[in-house]
């Protein structure tokens, strides 16, 4: 079967779409896939994990109405009514000869999903945010499936979609990249309570800062740092990765970003960071507690939304970063981490929905006329 995937900017959109492969890998070996997405955090998981591609060679961002986007629109508006990114599209599809399509949302699903339409290519949606990406409210009604993660997100795109098109499948998450993530980047294993701080695919500035206040707080040094293991990951950028060993703890490591970072959540105790919706899925998966600080730019306060999932099951805390002084932080450390309150947090996890990608291979197989 060939399946081709779209979706991409973020890892909110890339890795539900790996979590797929992944488990249509392990039922199907034979199967193909092609990717067509941007020039960003896809391109390097498509070929780490062998998949080809084609890639559009420009980048699109959704931003807020004011006089900075109006032109930044008008800037980026002649490639989309060029039509190119669609022809682009076409000709993949025309490449590949994809039996489905699926997709994840973001700008650049958009072209393929308009060429699945011309080029008569069945089309299945992944959705995993608590609230529904716009091109996935927006193409819902064209689909064969739509598979959501929760039944709440399922309530939001029935009215759109077609009746029984949407099938609930609990969130999909990838499943270990690396036997040994410690090995893996170079990580003396100990038997400290392991914190990771992940600002998500493209990093976390305010974390950072936040942490490098934390370190220089003092008397964390002296509490915390030969009582706790602290791994980092400060972005993509190695540069960001090289502010973080000003550091000086004795159990702190500062690492880019790295698909194998969720390699870690079985081993931790504490997890800090933003809410994206494969970062839920990742934790649910691993029953790994969280505070979770909500990105607060986005027009839907998508995070939230998507944090109130796990927090409402009493497996997480949301905190702004308003809220998130180094006082106030350590004290959650010590909270949670010296004085164990987030091992109570882990029975919540029960009533998280999990195992989607295994349902969701299993529905695009049943599509594809392989299995039953």
């Amino acid at each position: 079967m060939r399946i081709l995937l779209t979706g991409g900017g973020t890892g909110g959109h890339v890795f539900p779409l790996l979590a797929v492969v992944q488990a249509v890998r392990r039922l199907a070996p034979e199967s193909e896939f092609f990717w067509f997405g941007s020039r960003r955090l896809e391109w390097d998981i498509a070929s780490r994990y062998g998949i080809d591609g084609s890639f559009m060679p420009f980048t699109f961002s959704y931003r807020r109405m004011n006089l900075a986007s109006a032109f930044y629109y008008l800037r980026t508006a002649p490639v989309w009514l060029s039509g190119k990114p669609v022809f682009t599209a076409c000709l993949s599809i025309d490449r590949f000869q994809p039996h489905i399509i699926l997709a994840s949302g973001g700008y650049v699903s958009f072209p393929a999903l308009i060429a699945a339409k011309v080029r008569s290519i069945p089309t299945c949606l992944v959705e995993t945010n608590a609230v529904p990406g716009r091109i996935n409210r927006i193409f819902s009604p064209f689909a064969r499936r739509v598979y959501c993660a929760t039944e709440r997100i399922a309530g939001a795109l029935r009215s759109r979609a077609a009746p029984a098109s949407v099938l609930v499948t609990g969130y999909p998450a990838r499943s270990a990249g690396v036997s040994d993530p410690f090995a893996y980047l170079g990580i003396e294993r100990n038997n400290l309570p392991l914190v990771l701080i992940v600002g998500g695919s493209s990093g976390a500035e305010f974390l950072n800062e936040l942490m490098l206040r934390v370190a220089m707080t003092p008397g964390f040094a002296d509490e915390f740092g030969g009582r706790v293991t602290i791994i980092h990951q400060w972005g993509r950028a190695p540069e960001e990765r090289e502010i973080g060993r000003f550091i000086l703890l004795p159990h702190y490591h500062a690492v880019s970003f790295d698909p194998v970072i969720p390699d870690f959540y079985p081993h931790a105790n504490l997890f800090v960071g933003r809410a994206g919706a494969s970062t839920i899925a990742e934790l649910a998966q691993a029953k790994l507690p969280a505070v979770l600080v909500p990105y607060p730019h986005h027009a839907d306060r998508q995070q939230y939304a998507n944090a109130s999932v796990l927090a409402d099951a009493g497996c997480a805390l949301i905190r702004e970063e308003a809220e998130l002084t180094p006082r106030s932080f350590i004290e959650l450390l010590r909270e949670l981490v010296l004085e164990q309150g987030a091992a109570k947090m882990r029975d919540g996890f029960g009533r998280i929905p999990t195992g989607g990608a295994e349902v969701i291979a299993r529905d695009i197989l049943r599509l594809g006329g392989i299995g039953s």
